[in-house]
């Protein structure tokens, strides 16, 4: 089978169901990352008794969400931008910064590359070695610095490799940065599954560095990627008056509003997700590493990337999983990577036994 086919999105899981001919609903994904626990219920139950919010136009200042945001994150209502999605929120980044030479660390989620080729923007690439167990230092980072370059990338936890810097690492970052005039763009979008995410978050930075733009969104830590629900937080204020120069008047729907600004505020069940993906990390991660000749990397999201042993290629793992029904990540589109590295989401307990049983038969 080629790389094009076994390096599906974990969203695509029609086009899975249509190649491997199994029915889309037994399909267990291990891929797309999302928390299992589903939506908060209290929010999706406040929505219940008020469905009425569709017959009306949301706030067009979006006061209640804004404030739910802030007081999740610590941030201010005035330095947060709305989008629909990180996807979107990325192209309005992109766009209103219209960076000429951008620094990309990876590997990592190609969409920026896309974003960044269609604004033509030059690209630069620090990529995470194997040998380091794709661990970076703030050093790495700015010895990969060009003179020219306005803009650095970062996800953090990093996508695949589930690697992160931590504060004091992103703080001496973005004092280099700000010092060469250059600004830090930090996908956060698996921070929240960390017992320790202030540990980790670079939200606290905001109120010393306005060089540092923060994307977050709710389709993964809070199982909503119906909602396409995103937000931003900086301090640049020229990018703030830039971002929302372009943005529609209502680009956030009643519904998605509604919930946003209740699921931001239900604690039990923020506590109980990270609670139980830090059960579920400790499991699999242990699990897969007796393995023999398999190998789990350092893990700070709600995934790890797992080292394949020799015997096995990423494509045949990807091929013989999938048939029982269990769909992971074939790492193999990415750069560096080869057929040698799957990444796995957990996923509830049941379904990581399930997926570790069928690993220690192949």
């Amino acid at each position: 089978m080629n790389n094009a086919t076994s390096s599906f999105h974990g969203s695509d899981l029609e086009k899975i169901a249509a190649v491997y001919g199994i029915p889309k609903e037994s399909i267990i994904s291990f891929s797309a990352n999302v928390n299992p626990l589903g939506a908060s219920k209290q929010a999706l139950s406040a929505l219940s008794d008020h469905l009425s919010v569709i017959s009306a136009y949301p706030d067009p200042a979006y006061t209640e969400l804004r404030k739910a945001i802030a007081d999740y994150t610590g941030a201010v209502p005035e330095d947060i931008i709305l989008g629909n999605g990180v996807t979107e929120l990325l192209k309005l980044a992109l766009t209103a910064i219209r960076p000429k030479q951008t620094l990309l660390v990876g590997p990592t989620y190609s969409q920026y590359e896309e974003d960044l080729s269609f604004l033509g923007s030059k690209t630069d690439y620090l990529l995470a070695e194997k040998e380091r167990d794709f661990v970076l230092t703030p050093d790495d980072v700015k010895g990969a610095l060009k003179e020219d370059t306005d803009l650095v990338i970062l996800c953090n936890p990093n996508n695949p490799t589930s690697f992160a810097f931590r504060e004091p690492e992103l703080r001496s970052i973005l004092t280099t940065l700000r010092e060469k005039n250059i600004r830090l763009m930090i996908d956060e979008t698996y921070v929240e599954f960390r017992m320790d995410e202030e540990d980790i978050s670079a939200v606290p930075l905001l109120k010393e560095f306005d060089n540092l733009l923060i994307l977050r969104g709710t389709s993964k830590f809070f199982a909503t990627p119906g909602l396409r629900l995103g937000y931003a937080l900086t301090k640049d204020h020229l990018l703030l008056d830039a971002a929302r120069s372009v943005t529609d008047a209502w680009n956030i729907n009643a519904v998605a509003s509604f919930v946003g600004a209740r699921m931001f505020s239900d604690t039990e069940y923020i506590s109980n997700v990270r609670k139980t993906m830090e059960e579920e990390k400790n499991y699999l991660s242990s699990s897969v590493s007796s393995l023999p000749g398999f190998r789990v990397y350092p893990i700070y999201a709600n995934f790890m990337l797992v080292e394949l042993p020799e015997r096995l290629t990423s494509t045949e793992v990807f091929s013989a999983l999938i048939r029982r029904g269990l769909m992971v990540r074939n790492c193999n589109s990415f750069p560096s990577f080869g057929e040698r590295f799957i990444r796995i989401c957990f996923m509830s307990h049941e379904d990581n036994v399930r997926l570790f049983t069928a690993l220690s038969r192949l």
